[in-house]
């Protein structure tokens, strides 16, 4: 609900505070800063005093400072509730759920349900920019009173979640000395540099570049690029559902190179399309190839880790993640605008076949 929901509601509030595009626009910016900032902090958090507490917490905040927003007529105070909502991002919400996940469940369980947790982040993706378009057309601040559902579910957290037994521990040895003892560091850190890579071609390419080049080559009206997004983020979400049968049978490496593989086919077919079933098709591979890669990643950062520092270990993804939703379209619109989006597609395609090719070097075997 962090972003998606209020994003077809940005020119509603333009119009409303009567501020311009770009000031808009901080609702969405200035969100993402303190997540990306303080998401290991939290993670850290989550380890040292309980995931419970902490979760609790975040809930209710994020539930509290979005729902605020719809009862002010200051655009000052409105940004400000918005930037301490980001405090408690959707991002490191996921990440600490995915932390929990982590903490109960092992094997296929685990890659099942981490699936089935990456695949409601993409319901979620593809469903609410809809839901808050039809809530911000009957009024502006309607999509932020949505938030509010946040805070039943922070009292059902504090009431219901148990801790795992080993949270906490290693605290004597300083925290992050531990987590370095405990994770294998250069599995890590290849990791998370192929959740960067694959993060920054999805938000540069299918959530940047890709609705200039519908709208310039084949016409597409806003609502049909939406519904078309929304297209890919549900096969997606289907495909990361079957994570635990998939994880069964291959391997991590396996998973990721077959991903990245599609999403070469899929941007070069996305660059080549003269029709739209054909382009459509080749979005689909997209989503195919993203719902392959995205659990995997989770999965694989959830098991690296012990109980206690967990926590801290996967929230580190809400800065890689938040490190590629600022360079990926920025480098994808650079490049738009030099050599133009078909080209910058096939370029692309070309940088997700040479993952694919690395992958095999970089990742060892699960």
């Amino acid at each position: 609900m962090d972003v998606p929901l209020i994003s077809s509601a940005l020119p509603e509030i333009q119009s409303v505070f009567g501020v311009s595009e770009s000031r808009a626009g901080l609702f969405i910016t200035l969100y993402a800063l303190p997540g990306i900032l303080l998401a290991p902090v939290i993670g850290g958090l989550a380890d040292r005093i309980g995931r419970r507490y902490v979760l609790s917490v975040t809930l209710a905040v994020f539930g509290l400072a979005g729902t605020a927003i719809a009862f002010t007529d200051d655009f000052t105070v409105a940004l400000v509730l918005r930037i301490l909502q980001g405090f408690a991002a959707g991002s490191i919400l996921s990440a600490l759920a995915m932390t929990v996940v982590g903490d109960r469940y092992e094997g296929r369980q685990h890659d099942s349900v981490m699936g089935l947790t990456s695949a409601m982040l993409s319901l979620g993706t593809a469903a609410y920019p809809v839901i808050g378009g039809y809530l911000a057309a009957r009024a502006w601040n309607a999509p932020f009173l949505m938030y509010a559902f946040a805070l039943p579910v922070a009292g059902l957290v504090y009431v219901a979640l148990d801790e795992p037994a080993s949270t906490s521990g290693g605290a004597d040895r300083g925290y992050i000395r531990e987590a370095l003892r405990l994770i294998p560091v250069r599995r890590a850190l290849a990791l998370y540099g192929v959740m960067f890579v694959s993060f920054s071609l999805l938000f540069g390419g299918l959530y940047t570049a890709l609705p200039f080049y519908l709208s310039g080559t084949f016409g597409f009206s806003p609502t049909i690029v939406g519904l078309v997004t929304s297209a890919v983020l549900l096969v997606t979400a289907v495909v990361s559902t079957q994570n635990g049968r998939l994880a069964s049978s291959a391997t991590t490496k396996s998973l990721l190179t077959v991903g990245f593989a599609l999403y070469a086919i899929g941007f070069l077919g996305v660059a080549l399309a003269r029709t739209p079933p054909l382009l459509v098709g080749a979005l689909l591979v997209i989503g195919v190839g993203n719902g392959l890669i995205t659990p995997t990643l989770f999965a694989g950062l959830s098991v690296m880790a012990p109980d206690h520092v967990r926590g801290g270990v996967m929230s580190l993804q809400t800065t890689t993640i938040g490190i590629s939703q600022a360079v990926g379209p920025a480098v994808f619109t650079l490049a738009g605008g030099a050599i133009g989006y078909q080209a910058t597609l096939l370029g692309g395609s070309t940088g997700a076949a040479l993952g694919a090719a690395v992958l095999g070097v970089v990742i060892t075997r699960s």
